[in-house]
Formats: structure tokens, C-alpha cells, sequence
């Protein structure tokens, strides 16, 4: 089906799927594409393709790979095949696979987004940033928050590839809920500098925007593969604040401290652990809001299940009873 501006409409999104079900040039995006051999020496390609709603794994056997054009990660593709079960999963057997042309289809049918309000969601980052006192942090903040093409790059940011707030404005919606939860913790715990854990909170997931890249797909980036967001957060902050005239060392210790420390473990890729109370508030905001957002997902993607767990979750490390 063609809609006036002749862009094909999409028929069928990955979440409504059903065993059996028969695809003729469906729109996909392709999220992942790898070369393999089977025992028996025969080439086959193991394929993950996305939409807007979710993921679905391929298989494009030798007998078909002659009917398949290659596409790079991030095209967007007609694909022809059919939905099979494969250790009690979807598994899409490809037939068939074309490259669609830009002009062939919409580019809301590819990229999850947010089903927050941005502009609100900002508004409230806008509010936190004008509550520090502290006036080198009030600077440094806004050397990125006053920045319009910062701006524009962080309201688009996601959080996530795959897990939580994976979607466009995912890292703003996760700043967002963690400057909410923070309300409380602050009045709870005195001792809790204030400016120091707004700024680790709105600064903690910054090298995202650089590790994270979105096309047709949300994708890791070079540096984002080599560097991860942790290190790219260091390098960015840390050139602001050098741009400050007499920014504290201290000071400027503790913020960088929030960066490094925020994912609480070195198991977990921080090269230091939480050394102080704001650092482990940070680091305890961001499970939090990270953490129940992906057993959200779990939930959300198993509503029609019958089943009363979800499948073994590895980054819970646990089931999710379903209710």
C-alpha cells in the first residue's frame, strides 16, 4: 500500500507478529547482519531487524542468499518470509531482501521514541540546572544545558541500545526521572550537597550522545565501542570545566567522581567506586530509575503472555513474575 507522498506504509510491526505468519516486502530496518557457516561448509547470515516496537532475529539460508541483496546495518529493507519457532522464540526465515530508497518509507515506523512530552521532560532539566548556587557548577552546567546544538543533541539522546530507555529522548526521560526521585533523597539526607548531585545526575549519561548513534537504527558508535560513555562523559566535562577560569580542583575531583563512579562497581565498568554520599546517590538513582524501567519492558513486551515468568532476564539476572 502507497500513501499519497508514494512512501509504502507498513503493515505489520514486529510486536503483532504471530507463528506462521507470511511477510511480502514488509518494511524492516536492519539492526545487525552476520556471515556464517553451517557443519556442513553451506554460507547462511544471521540477521536482527528492527521497528519501532521491538527486535526480531532471521535466518537467511544459502538457498535464498542469492535473493538477497546485502544491505549495510542501518538500511532500511522490504523483506519477503515467514515467522517461525525456534526454541520457543520468533524466528523470521528471510526469502527475500531489497533496500528500500529513502522516499519508500516513513522514518517514525523505525525509531522507538519516548511517549513522554520532550519539551516538559526539558523544561524540567531547565528548572534543576537554575537551582544550583554553587556559581562554578552553575557555569560549567550551563556551557552544555545554554548550548543549542547540545541541546537539540541531548533532547534526541537514548539512554540505551537495547535495554533501558532505548528509544529517542530515552536519556532525557531517564535525566528526568532521576531529578524526581532525587527530591526526596535530598530532603531525607542533609549531608547531600545538593548542586553536586544535581550535576551528577545531569552530567552522569552525557558521553551517550557520542556513544550512541541513530539512523534508521539506534546503533554503538566507534568511540562508543572503544571508548564507552563513562570515558567520553571524562573527556567532555573535563574540557569544560579547563575552560572555566579558577574552577576548584576539589570541586572539580568531585564532579568528575560522579562520572566515573556512577555505575557503582568496576564489574560494572566504573573505574572507581562511589566514594561519597553523592556519589552514591547517584549511582543508586540511576539502578533505580534504569532498573525498574527494564522490568517495565519485560512486562510490557510479555502483556499477551500466558505464562506466569518471563523468560531468564541476564541483565536482572532473574525471571519476572508476569502476574
Amino acid at each position: 500500500m502507497v500513501n499519497k507522498k508514494n512512501k509504502t506504509m507498513k503493515q505489520k510491526f514486529i510486536k503483532d507478529l504471530q507463528f506462521k505468519d507470511r511477510l511480502t516486502d514488509e518494511l524492516f530496518a536492519v539492526k545487525s547482519l552476520k556471515m556464517g557457516k553451517t557443519m556442513d561448509g553451506r554460507d547462511y547470515a544471521d540477521i536482527v531487524l528492527s521497528d519501532r516496537t521491538g527486535e526480531l532475529s532471521g535466518k537467511i539460508w544459502d538457498e535464498c542468499l542469492k535473493h538477497c541483496a546485502m544491505p549495510d546495518v542501518g538500511a532500511v529493507v522490504f523483506v519477503s518470509g515467514s515467522v517461525e519457532e525456534f526454541r520457543d522464540k520468533q524466528q523470521l526465515k528471510v526469502l527475500n531482501l531489497k533496500e528500500a530508497l529513502e522516499t519508500e518509507f516513513e522514518l517514525e515506523d523505525f525509531l522507538p521514541r519516548t511517549e513522554k512530552d520532550i519539551e516538559e521532560m526539558w523544561g524540567r532539566v531547565e528548572t534543576a540546572v537554575a537551582t544550583v548556587k554553587n556559581e562554578h557548577l552553575r557555569l560549567l552546567l550551563n556551557s552544555f544545558f545554554q548550548d543549542k546544538k547540545f541541546v537539540k543533541k541531548f533532547k534526541q539522546a537514548p539512554a540505551a541500545e537495547m535495554i533501558h530507555h532505548a528509544y529517542i529522548g530515552g536519556l532525557l526521560e531517564h535525566t528526568m526521572e532521576m531529578l524526581e526521585f532525587s527530591e526526596n533523597v535530598i530532603k531525607q539526607y542533609k549531608n547531600i550537597n545538593k548542586d553536586l548531585l544535581i550535576c551528577g545526575i545531569l552530567f552522569h549519561d552525557i558521553g551517550k550522545i557520542e556513544e550512541y548513534g541513530v539512523d534508521h537504527t539506534i546503533y554503538r558508535t566507534v568511540p562508543g565501542n572503544l571508548l564507552g560513555h563513562i570515558v567520553q562523559g571524562l573527556i567532555t566535562v573535563s574540557k569544560a570545566i579547563e575552560s572555566i577560569e579558577k574552577f576548584p580542583k576539589d570541586l572539580s575531583a568531585e564532579v568528575l567522581h560522579l562520572i566515573a563512579s556512577h555505575h557503582g562497581q568496576l564489574d560494572y565498568g566504573s573505574p572507581v567506586r562511589p566514594m561519597t554520599i553523592e556519589a552514591f546517590a547517584l549511582h543508586l538513582l540511576d539502578m533505580l530509575s534504569s532498573k525498574i524501567k527494564t522490568v517495565d519492558k519485560v512486562l510490557l513486551d510479555n502483556k499477551e503472555s500466558e505464562q506466569e515468568f518471563s523468560d531468564y532476564q541476564r541483565i536482572l539476572d532473574t525471571k519476572i513474575y508476569l502476574k
